[in-house]
């Protein structure tokens, strides 16, 4: 409870230091972002959140300046040592930014939380691009526009990115990139994560990647790519960012080939997030990031496992 409690403390004390209001969002939604391999729990008359990111963007989209909360949320099914159905992200905005300021949020908040529980804080961070480090790793040199044929054809057959035929067509090229990432995390990012001495991002996701971030320039390398990231200490995952899309077609597209993907594999419909969409148009230019509350408490007590830090136990 003291670990708690100090943390919490370090995080608003961060985020006040920066001119950041704190928020809190419902915890039960009408709908939640449409996203590969995230499923929420349902509760009588809606969904409970996956993360506070839409009602989050409805308050920037109304006006809000820098916002940031201590959410807590919900995903069916997650349970292991980095993972609890249930958990807490703590989330926050900039307005008129992009990702590479959210990022050094990162670092500066996961800094504040290891001096405030005596731990000597993380200050060696690299950046990485996801299509040279695939490479590095692998040995898999890939432009980042390949569809789901020209994937399946140019990375190890074990990794098994080739859709269902069945599967819709546009869903086929999320089914294959999103199969890849999964398939190398556990043949060759995981461990080289593991063994760097500091923290590192990941940075410049393939386009089919992109989820809810814009697409633009590598900020590494050339060619276009989502300004997207993620952030890692010791090869656990912490934080996910985004310099956020505001083009509601482009996101409704993104969302409907989730929706097809769902239905690929035979899940139950979610609602399309009509009043997230109708409002995307008025949200200001922003980035947002969501890091993992416990897996900070985690990493900043020295324990093995998110069940370690939990208040209710394993």
């Amino acid at each position: 409870m003291r670990a708690w409690d100090q943390a919490l403390q370090a995080v608003r004390a961060y985020f006040r230091g920066q001119g950041s209001r704190e928020v809190l969002t419902p915890v039960r939604l009408p709908e939640v972002a449409l996203e590969p391999y995230i499923e929420p729990v349902r509760a009588e008359g809606g969904l409970l959140a996956t993360s506070p990111e839409l009602p989050m963007k409805q308050l920037l989209g109304e006006g809000a300046g820098d916002i940031f909360q201590v959410a807590p949320v919900f995903r069916a099914a997650e349970q292991g040592r980095l993972h609890r159905e249930g958990f807490h992200l703590i989330e926050w905005y900039r307005r008129d930014a992009d990702e590479r300021e959210v990022r050094a949020d990162v670092e500066g908040l996961i800094a504040a939380v290891f001096v405030a529980l005596g731990r000597e804080p993380v200050l060696d961070w690299s950046s990485v691009g996801f299509l040279p480090l695939l490479e590095s790793t692998t040995s898999v040199r890939l432009r980042g526009d390949e569809d789901a044929e020209a994937l399946a054809a140019a990375v190890p057959a074990s990794w098994q990115v080739e859709p269902p035929a069945s599967m819709p067509a546009g869903a086929r090229d999320l089914f294959a990139w999103s199969a890849l990432l999964t398939s190398w995390s556990d043949a060759a990012l995981d461990p080289w994560l593991a063994e760097q001495p500091g923290g590192v991002h990941v940075l410049d996701y393939p386009a089919p990647l992109a989820a809810l971030a814009q697409l633009g320039p590598a900020r590494l390398e050339g060619g276009e790519v989502a300004h997207r990231f993620e952030s890692y200490i010791g090869g656990v995952e912490l934080a996910n960012g985004y310099h956020e899309l505001r083009d509601p077609a482009e996101q409704r597209l993104r969302f409907e080939r989730v929706a097809a993907l769902r239905s690929g594999h035979g899940l139950q419909p979610l609602p399309m997030p009509e009043r997230f969409l109708g409002g995307l148009e008025r949200l200001p230019a922003c980035a947002g990031a969501a890091l993992g509350f416990e897996r900070l408490l985690m990493l900043s007590t020295g324990s093995d496992s998110v069940g370690d830090v939990s208040l209710l136990g394993r």
